[in-house]
């Protein structure tokens, strides 16, 4: 560390113990984690560099964009499923709560809030952070700002109006994503509340600096240059550096014996010496801006984290772009080797007896060409051709892209549909995509429980510590709200579309399922279609189509009355002739065939009728649940 004069700093024992362990996470994690971070982004970006030669006489400098594909599809799917409802969290009440209204009002406040100050993009970057580095890092940001609305007020003694601005103050707590190459942790540490500390190191703006300083958030210090420090941190420069300044903020446990001024740089011992919760801000590696202790009534440290697939006993997980690098390797050495081979193969290249040229010829072929030979120019030319590409090479890239989105999840199939020509059915297609969605769902469980729940949980405390008058003080139970994500959808939708295609449609679960297919799809008008298809029936319609199927019963019955007694009528007639007329009997039997068949037709009407009776009373109630049901969906997402 640099030594500078006592007058000026006024910590320069915590300084020296912080930037002390900050450098040694900077080592642990430059040492293990900044190369492969600095090659998953390339990749993702699709930026070559030198070092990602596979062999030495490679030449193309193509980047497939396979892995591309599965990280931004990985992270759409994430982003979906999140918030592809309007109401992606909850709060639970209490059973005994005698006004429930006053936690859906909060609900509603609380995500008006959150929205207002870009939580959605915030929080779409920290996926896009995870799928790439593994792990997706937000702060919790509490401000004071405000909020500027044009007013119309009236001039004083005059019939006009003048248009003014109105400012109104007020407290925003919002969410910032930290890159992982911006974030610093204690390296025995697996989560940041058990960690001696956490850091952040980031290139600030000077004036934002000399404004907090005039704002009294900062210690008026000396500040100087970031040139003047000797330090290894890697940073783009984008600006002149007497206009920037790096910040390291710290969140953790510092010894309470350096947080007096000028106090004396000692040996620390954990056993002996007291630790508390505090933040301590340093700019440029040297200067104290800030050191109070932790502010927030929780003594929680304002930062939140997930991985996007978990890796035991390791803060750092495993993202979309390490699950993929190999087969993206693979891929990239499969491409280039068939361009270079594509350039020997197509590009025309000659065989020359030197002995027979000219002294001086320029050894080129282009069209138009004339060369000059000593002698058949045929046996003096030769075209020469460096062999063909092979069509195998085709295959095996499209292999290596299936592997790819297998290990990625994006796209899970064990075999190809070459291997396996299932996968190209209708009922493979469906397994395949069922199982990328469980592996979507893990990944989406995690972030919940360990990123969306307690973020809302520090959002909501910080709410009740600076802005009682709008949020009471309670017991908040948050509940989060995730939907499907784009291909369960259209995997579901596929499902119930197959299953109208066999239920009657005049049964009730044939409405059910039109219902279901409207809430998935993403036409305009939904929620109307909806609605509409959820109204109760006319009265009176039901009333007019009672009266028409009763009378359609009443006419069968007098059929079937009126051959009865035809019926009984040719029996009487027959019976009076001779026993031994032939034709008499065969009338007889025809008649009896007859009688029978109108029997078992009345016995036919009747089980009609009285299934049609039974069946009304169930089909109003099942209508009547599904009008319940539908109302308390609504009134639940209001």
């Amino acid at each position: 560390m640099p030594t500078q004069d006592t007058d000026f700093i006024s910590y320069n024992a915590l300084a020296t113990w912080v930037m002390d362990r900050v450098e040694q996470w900077r080592t642990h994690r430059d040492t293990n984690y900044q190369e492969k971070w600095d090659e998953y982004y390339r990749l993702w970006r699709g930026v070559y560099d030198a070092g990602d030669k596979t062999r030495e006489s490679e030449n193309s400098k193509l980047i497939s964009p396979a892995l591309q594909q599965a990280i931004e599809a990985t992270v759409a799917e994430l982003e979906e499923a999140t918030f592809g409802s309007e109401q992606w969290f909850d709060i639970r009440d209490d059973f005994l709560d005698q006004t429930p209204g006053d936690v859906s009002y909060l609900r509603k406040l609380l995500k008006e809030d959150l929205e207002k100050e870009g939580i959605k993009e915030a929080i779409a970057e920290i996926f896009l952070n995870g799928a790439i580095y593994g792990t997706g890092v937000g702060k919790i940001l509490v401000e004071e700002k405000t909020e500027r609305y044009p007013v119309e007020t009236p001039i004083p003694g005059t019939l006009t109006t003048q248009r003014l601005v109105q400012e109104i103050p007020y407290i925003c707590v919002k969410v910032e994503p930290v890159a992982p190459q911006d974030f610093l942790i204690d390296p025995v540490a697996t989560h940041i509340d058990e960690a001696l500390g956490v850091a952040t190191e980031m290139m600030k703006p000077m004036y934002s600096v000399i404004r907090g300083i005039k704002d009294g958030i900062y210690d008026d210090v000396p500040i100087g240059s970031y040139n003047d420090v000797d330090s290894d941190y890697d940073y783009e420069s984008t600006i002149e550096d007497d206009d920037q300044v790096k910040l390291t903020e710290y969140w953790g446990l510092i010894p309470k014996k350096f947080i007096g001024k000028n106090a004396a740089y000692d040996e620390f011992d954990y056993e002996e010496d007291d630790l508390v919760e505090a933040v301590v801000t340093i700019v440029n590696d040297s200067q104290v801006l800030r050191v109070v202790e932790n502010p927030f009534m929780m003594k929680d440290r304002p930062f939140i984290y997930y991985q996007h697939d978990r890796v035991p006993g390791k803060f750092w997980g495993r993202g979309v772009a390490e699950k993929g690098y190999n087969m993206q390797k693979a891929l990239d050495a499969e491409l280039r080797s068939r361009i270079d081979a594509l350039a020997l193969t197509t590009h025309p290249m000659m065989g020359i007896d030197a002995t027979r040229i000219p002294r001086g010829a320029k050894l080129e072929v282009r069209p138009g060409k004339t060369i000059l030979t000593n002698g058949d120019p045929a046996t003096v030319l030769r075209p020469m051709n460096f062999g063909q590409l092979q069509a195998h090479t085709f295959q095996e890239s499209a292999e290596l892209e299936r592997m790819l989105s297998m290990a990625t999840g994006a796209f899970d199939t064990a075999t190809s549909t070459a291997a396996q020509p299932r996968n190209g059915t209708a009922s493979g297609m469906s397994m395949i995509q069922a199982a990328s969605i469980k592996r979507q769902k893990r990944t989406l469980m995690n972030f919940q429980n360990n990123f969306l729940i307690p973020m809302l949980n520090k959002v909501i405390n910080r709410k009740i510590q600076f802005d009682p008058q709008r949020y009471p003080l309670m017991d908040y139970k948050f509940l989060p709200y995730s939907t499907m994500g784009i291909m369960a959808k259209e995997l579901e939708m596929t499902q119930m579309i197959q299953l109208l295609s066999v239920i009657p449609p005049d049964s009730p679960a044939h409405q059910a399922l039109v219902v279901g297919v409207l809430e998935s799809s993403s036409v305009n008008n939904r929620d109307e279609l909806i609605q509409m298809l959820m109204q109760p029936a006319d009265p009176q319609a039901q009333q007019i189509q009672q009266m028409v199927m009763q009378l359609q019963m009443a006419k069968a019955q007098a059929d079937v009355q009126e051959t009865q007694a035809k019926a009984q009528k040719y029996m009487a007639e027959a019976a009076e002739k001779m026993p031994s007329d032939i034709k008499a009997q065969e009338k007889l039997m025809d008649m009896q065939k007859k009688m029978l068949d109108m029997q078992k037709q009345a016995v036919d009407i009747e089980n009609t009728r009285s299934e049609t009776m039974r069946n009304i009373p169930e089909m109003e109630l099942i209508q009547s649940k599904a009008i319940l049901n539908l109302a308390n969906a609504r009134k639940g997402g209001v």
